[in-house]
């Protein structure tokens, strides 16, 4: 610019002088190349002092660096944290292939603070020798690089949603002319996905791994159930070493409409698998009252009833500023909730199918000292007491049903 050979396009773009001869040829046109490559950039409060210009990782500015041999990964949709489909690079794998991918080259105005921000899943490996980071580059000196650690806790995420996590990198560029940023992984697969800006996240609450503290690396999406399932530290043997846990992994961080359905699922199953145990009790002559029905189906049917009513009425009330992507979301929860229904109606039968007399015949086998007429009245009215829960509930089950077909089609207006 003193020498006169470039001038301003606008307040962020320099285009160099084509008639300035000095120049051999084929710089003169990749400097000009590199000038004029799009940027992601945030221009919404450029009169302010304190501006600060925003990136997001967009794969298609990205490319596997050429000067790496041994790059491994692919570029592809994925369906992201929010459960929407978005473009991100896979990179690495558990071997020692160093893999980096590079941005296009940056024209960022100078001596201003930026952010670069993106979702990240992986990156970490059981042995803890993985290489997971993001580098800025500046003035293609890479000596004084910017280098960002993203696994083990180094830097703390915005937000951590279903396996992934959410950072905002902030740097400045300082006195220098172009920016180039690269991620780099190594020994364990990585997974980087555009992102919109964190402020669109902010009502989404978050959803930690409850077991993070213990595993020795993060979720990754290679796993169906983001760790290997053979490991001690796989979700089920977490599970089974951490009961209180699994507990609370319905707790205030997950969705509460998401929480209400996995927990009336959890309900309805619990309520079946103890029928069958006052079933079996019954079956080997042990005394089962009817309150123990009413207690396995009444209690837990109430506390489903006001869990799905209460999921039915945050969904109706999101009905007012839905999305196509939250519907998507809404059915899958739906769906869940539905299944809990189907369970509890499966208990419903059971109770139903209740065969007292088969029952009572057992018990006389096994127990001719004792007084028969007295078991066979207290079975039957079991049975009768049975019978009218399971009338009861299956009454509200159907109801409940019908309430969720109606979200249903609401849904799919």
């Amino acid at each position: 610019m003193k020498k006169g050979r470039a001038y301003y396009v606008n307040d962020f773009l320099i285009r160099l002088n084509m008639s300035d001869s000095t120049l051999p040829e084929g710089r003169q046109k990749s400097e000009v190349e590199k000038m004029d490559q799009s940027m992601t950039i945030d221009n919404t409060n450029k009169e302010t002092e304190n501006q600060v210009v925003k990136l997001y990782f967009n794969p298609r500015k990205w490319s596997f660096n050429k000067a790496c041999k041994d790059n491994v990964g692919s570029r592809s949709f994925i369906t992201g944290p929010d459960g929407v489909l978005a473009e991100g690079y896979m990179i690495g794998d558990w071997d020692w292939k160093w893999t980096e991918i590079v941005s296009e080259t940056l024209l960022l105005p100078q001596n201003t603070d930026c952010s670069f921000t993106f979702w990240l899943n992986g990156g970490e490996n059981d042995r803890q020798d993985e290489v997971c980071r993001l580098d800025i580059i500046f003035d293609n000196d890479h000596e004084q690089r910017l280098t960002y650690n993203l696994n083990r806790n180094y830097i703390r995420p915005l937000k951590k949603l279903n396996g992934w996590e959410l950072y905002e990198i902030p740097f400045r560029t300082q006195n220098n002319a172009y920016t180039e940023l690269k991620f780099v992984a190594q020994r364990a697969y990585m997974t980087i996905l555009t992102a919109k800006d964190a402020s669109a996240y902010e009502g989404i609450p978050d959803s930690p791994d409850p077991f993070e503290a213990e595993r020795p690396q993060r979720h990754n999406l290679i796993f169906s159930d983001g760790f290997p399932t053979n490991s001690w530290y796989s979700t089920k043997s977490m599970e089974k070493a951490h009961p209180e846990n699994v507990d609370n992994r319905s707790g205030s961080h997950e969705n509460p409409v998401h929480a209400a359905a996995s927990y009336a699922r959890q309900l309805g199953v619990s309520a079946a698998a103890a029928t069958r145990q006052i079933f079996d009790r019954i079956k080997k002559g042990k005394y089962a009252s009817a309150e123990d029905f009413e207690d396995i189906v009444e209690n837990k049917g109430e506390i489903i009833r006001g869990i799905v009513e209460n999921a039915l009425g945050d969904l109706q009330n999101a009905l007012q500023q839905i999305t196509s992507e939250v519907r998507a979301g809404a059915r899958v929860r739906l769906d869940a909730i539905s299944a809990s229904l189907d369970t509890l109606s499966s208990t419903c039968d059971m109770l139903q199918d209740f065969d007292v007399e088969s029952i009572a015949d057992n018990i006389e086998s096994e127990q001719k000292e004792e007084d028969d007429g007295d078991i066979g009245d207290i079975l039957s009215d079991a049975a009768d007491s049975i019978s009218d829960i399971a009338d009861e509930l299956r009454d509200s089950i159907e109801e409940m049903t019908d309430r969720l077909e109606e979200i249903r089609e609401s849904l799919s207006v």
